[in-house]
């Protein structure tokens, strides 16, 4: 699959929230895969996970591939918005 395909698609967490956007992605360029998911935050999740929302702009984390259940028209993670607001890459 094409990276061009996964940006902009909607992430949703196992407890069906939406979290975001897909943004942009990192590589490791020893192996050639993804890395982390760049996912800008929907307002409804940046509230939830306890953050400020900024004024101008908006709120993004990277989050391990490790993460993706499954994808197909939407991204969905096997994990709960309160656990991906205890992953050190989403502070």
């Amino acid at each position: 699959m094409k990276f061009s395909k996964l940006e902009g698609m909607k992430v949703f967490s196992s407890d069906a929230a939406l979290v975001g956007e897909v943004e942009g992605a990192d590589v490791d360029t020893k192996k050639w895969s993804l890395t982390h998911l760049h996912i800008e935050l929907a307002d409804d999740a940046v509230t939830k996970m306890g953050h400020k929302k900024p004024f101008l702009g908006s709120i993004t984390i990277n989050l391990p591939t490790d993460y993706i259940k499954t994808v197909g028209d939407v991204i969905n993670l096997d994990r709960t918005l309160q656990e991906i607001k205890k992953t050190p890459s989403s502070k």
